[in-house]
This record gives structure tokens, sequence and C-alpha cells, in this order.
């Protein structure tokens, strides 16, 4: 995905619509506290959990592949942070931490078993001997059936530039490779009745228990904890976020 393209939008709709993942900051305050920094975030965005963490005094390193989205950060002028333009599986730092963290189900936009691995032995060199990793996963990618064609999603006054913008959405489910594959489009009509369009594609990996599990023992890493839900509350089958919490063997 090309998150230049929805930067403009992404803030303002995460606001809008994503009501439950809000929630997840009360558990990246906690495992930041309890593991302590320097602390290494991986797909910070445009920071909406960094800043939080650095309200709490935490020291981070944020990293993201979005140059848009790391301008908007840039400009919230916030102490104790280092930015840097990279990818997940790539980056390379001469500095090591106690705590690394990927929110948001990002680790699932690397669609594939190559780049995971890519990733987590990257986070490995990374890592101080018995640094933690934690990361937001959702297990059920999958469900459901495929949305064709496009369906209307919302539509909601965008105050920027005082506009109105509807969203419409499809999707695919790659059943054998288990990847969903999402399209969306942004119709934003100003008050002049201007018309602009943008699109916007995104597609992420289930990861089911079993295979993180799996994951995670082939890269050496050990399960220090497996929380269902953005409280530490217990896995069940109705999870609908696990948070691993692993340690660097």
């Amino acid at each position: 995905m090309n998150w230049d393209e929805h930067t403009k939008y992404y803030d303002w709709e995460f606001d809008l619509i994503c009501t439950k993942q809000r929630n997840d900051i009360h558990i990246w305050k906690a495992l930041a506290s309890e593991f302590g920094y320097p602390i290494l975030e991986l797909c910070c965005g445009s920071g909406r959990v960094t800043q939080e963490l650095i309200k709490e005094g935490h020291n981070i390193t944020a990293i993201d592949n979005s140059s848009e989205m790391l301008d908007i950060l840039r400009a919230k002028n916030l102490p104790n942070l280092k930015i840097i333009n990279s990818d997940m599986t790539s980056f390379k730092l001469d500095k090591q931490f106690k705590f690394a963290f990927i929110s948001y189900s990002s680790f699932q936009q690397l669609l594939t078993l190559e780049d995971q691995i890519k990733c987590l032995e990257n986070l490995q060199d990374h890592l101080e001997d018995g640094g933690v990793l934690a990361m937001d996963i959702n297990p059920r990618i999958c469900e459901g059936e495929e949305i064709l064609p496009k369906t209307h999603s919302y539509t909601a006054e965008y105050p920027v530039n005082e506009s109105t913008i509807t969203m419409y959405t499809s999707h695919t489910i790659d059943r054998v490779s288990q990847i969903k594959h999402w399209k969306d489009e942004y119709l934003e009509i100003n008050r002049n009745g201007e018309e602009r369009k943008t699109y916007v594609d995104i597609s992420l990996k289930e990861c089911s228990l079993d295979y993180m599990k799996l994951l995670f023992e082939k890269c050496n890493f050990e399960i220090i904890n497996i929380y269902g839900d953005f409280l530490k509350g217990d896995v069940t089958e109705n999870s609908e976020n696990l948070i691993y919490v692993v340690r660097k063997k």
C-alpha cells in the first residue's frame, strides 16, 4: 500500500470510524512502562501512539515507510523522538532497544513468510539481549464474505477544507494465501461542488495463533504473554486482536 495517498484523510478517518482500535493506547502505555526505553516503534504512521508514549516520558525511535505520514509526525515537534523513513524489513540503525512494538495489525501488511522473517530477524539485530517485542495482530482478517462491487461505507463532513467525503469500499479474499485485498475510493466534494477522487488499496495477511507461535520460534523469540484485548484480557475464540509479547532469546 502507498500510505502517502491516504495521508490527508488518515487521522480524521481513524477518529471517525475506528472506535475500538483507539483503546489500544492502554496496552502500549502499559508495556512501554513495563519494559522501558529506548523504544523502537515500527509503522508509526502520523504518530497517534507515538505522541501518547512521549507524553509518558519515553524516548522513541519511530520508523515508517510513508514520507507524508512522517511529515505530519514531524510537524508535532515532539521531544525525545527520532524519526526515520524506512521499511520494517530493511531498516538499519546503529542502536539497540529494550522494547519494540508494531501496532494496529501493521505487521500483517507483510504478505509473505519471507518478508515476515526478514522483519523479525531485523528486529533481532536491533533489540538488546533479552529485549522485548510486542505486536497487535488481527487473527480474523479473512472471515466473512467478499464485498463486490464497491459498497457505500460512510458519508461525513471533512472539516479540513469544508467538504464532504463519501467512502466506497470493496474487498476480495485470497483463501489460499490467506490475504484480504481492499480497494477504497474517497469522493470529496467541496463547498463549490468540485469533486476529487482518491483511490487506496490495502492488503493484509491473516496470521493465526499457531502460525505466529511457529514464526516467533523460528526467529528465536520466546513468548512471554499473549493477550486477547487491549486491557490484557485472556485470549478467547471471540478475540478480535491478539497482542503478542515476546522476548529475544
